[in-house]
């Protein structure tokens, strides 16, 4: 692994504006006079989906800069949906490569700016907020995180150190406030609800800043497509953004 071995890939590139086939696929900057905060998406193991689009409206109008990253055009794929072709370090990195741009923005508030995933990139979300991750890219954290339908901890311990290891995005030095968001009829991977709000019951008790929210009756990717569950795609949307708010402000 990236990161347990001890080193840091090169640092993707990041131009200085959205261009097609890069890792910048948009940035939506809200009216007005800044600095704002910021958000950074990073999306599902399928790429960026049409699914965004309401995520990054909402975090807009509540006066958040959006930044969407596309961690799987410039590598040559559009999906890695059980090939893991683009791995999570991947994406993860590519998420550090958005904020250092971020912090470069004279419209953007250094000081405010979070991240958001979704599965693939949720579990990225998860890593990004601890300060293994934090240190390995060498530069300031993420203010806070949220991450919808993640895997938080391997399932099986009777799996591969490598297995368990690529399946395990939770970790105890976590540093960065962060939000999980979970169906407990997702049945991405054995048990993922119940592993996750054990995770996070048990980091908390350590004083790690996690908190989790079990919507009943949701499925994995719950906001989206044939899996959408109406309840809970709105409250993740308005809890995600009280989350923010707490954490990162905003200007409206």
């Amino acid at each position: 692994m990236l990161v347990a071995a001890g080193c840091v890939a090169s640092r993707p590139v990041f131009p200085p504006g959205p261009t097609p086939g890069t890792l910048f696929r948009s940035l939506d900057v809200p009216p007005g006079a800044g600095p704002f905060p910021a958000v950074v998406l990073l999306h599902t193991c399928a790429g960026v989906g049409s699914h965004l689009g309401p995520w990054v409206d909402a975090l807009w109008a509540r006066g958040y800069a959006v930044l969407v990253v596309d961690s799987f055009t410039p590598r040559g794929v559009r999906s890695v949906c059980g090939t893991w072709t683009v791995t999570v370090d991947e994406v993860a990195m590519d998420a550090f490569a958005a904020l250092r741009h971020l912090r470069s923005r004279p419209e953007i508030d250094p000081d405010r700016i979070g991240v958001i995933g979704f599965s693939y990139g949720g579990n990225a979300a998860l890593r990004v907020a601890s300060i293994r991750y934090r240190r390995a890219a060498g530069t300031q954290g993420f203010r806070a995180a949220v991450s919808l339908y993640p895997v938080c901890v391997s399932p099986r311990p009777d799996w591969s150190a490598a297995t368990q290891e690529r399946l395990t995005n939770l970790y105890s030095a976590g540093e960065a406030p962060t939000l999980i968001l979970i169906g407990d009829a997702d049945v991405d991977t054995p048990n993922v609800a119940v592993n996750c709000e054990a995770a996070a019951t048990a980091l908390r008790r350590d004083g790690r800043p996690v908190d989790i929210k079990v919507y009943p009756g949701a499925g994995h990717a719950f906001d989206q497509g044939s899996a959408y569950h109406f309840e809970a795609a709105a409250d993740a949307v308005k809890t995600s953004l009280v989350f923010f708010g707490r954490h990162l402000g905003a200007n409206r």
